[in-house]
């Protein structure tokens, strides 16, 4: 693709500029986020609930989202994860204290991520975070890329009420950048949510979809602005 002038680049925080505890599995990941809130399963019990609720997902006895976005879906997964442990506390005031509490996780850049943003920076380029997440984990954004991203371009889910790929957080995140939808670029491991919602609903320049695992998928109907990247480095070829 040639290069066009574009003037800002966002950026999906959990699974692209971070990752949560290092490079482990969602299953691990939950675990970890149960047992440090006084949920003593094990990895392999995590692993089987998870198994059966998947299970139970494709033969249509539940109806729900395979790629929970919002706090409600997320929480919802939280509730029937547990109930498939057998847990018997699964309040909803609980559920949201999980969701919360993933944000207190250890979050660790991956190793290009600053390298990537310096000279992203050094380009000129306004830099930013769009993340469906707790409000909670700005202070962790703000302490790990103060340096690259200005608070105001840090657009928390949680914080505005509207998750990805809502056009509606889209347009908040170039409004504050004060561009143009055109000269904007996202970056994201979530094929539809980050770089086909940002350049579907969000009407961006360009959606860069990190594909870190190089599962490609359907890529037949993607929109002309949308392409795929195995690095972050690679962002670097496309402003």
């Amino acid at each position: 693709m040639r290069q066009k002038q574009f003037k800002c680049v966002f950026f999906d925080w959990d699974l692209t500029l971070i990752r949560v505890l290092g490079d482990i599995s969602a299953e691990e990941r939950l675990t970890a986020l149960f047992q440090k809130e006084g949920l003593p399963y094990t990895l392999r019990e995590v692993q089987e609930a998870i198994r059966r609720y998947q299970d139970d997902l494709q033969a249509g006895k539940i109806k729900r989202t395979t790629s929970p976005q919002t706090q409600r879906d997320i929480a919802r997964y939280y509730q029937d994860i547990l109930g498939r442990l057998n847990h018997r506390e699964r309040d909803w005031e609980r559920m949201t204290y999980l969701y919360d509490a993933y944000a207190y996780l250890p979050q660790l850049p991956y190793e290009e991520t600053i390298p990537v943003l310096r000279a992203l920076k050094a380009k000129g380029l306004k830099l930013g975070v769009v993340s469906n997440h707790s409000r909670l984990i700005r202070p962790v954004v703000e302490e790990l890329l103060g340096d690259y991203v200005s608070p105001d371009l840090i657009l928390i889910s949680q914080e505005l009420g509207v998750h990805k790929p809502a056009k509606t957080i889209y347009r908040a995140a170039r409004m504050r950048a004060q561009v143009a939808a055109s000269e904007c670029v996202f970056v994201g491991d979530h094929l539809y949510v980050d770089a086909v919602g940002a350049v579907k609903k969000g009407e961006f320049g360009l959606g860069l979809w990190l594909d870190r695992h190089e599962v490609r998928g359907d890529t037949a109907n993607l929109p002309a602005q949308m392409v795929r990247i195995t690095s972050l480095w690679q962002v670097l070829d496309y402003v």
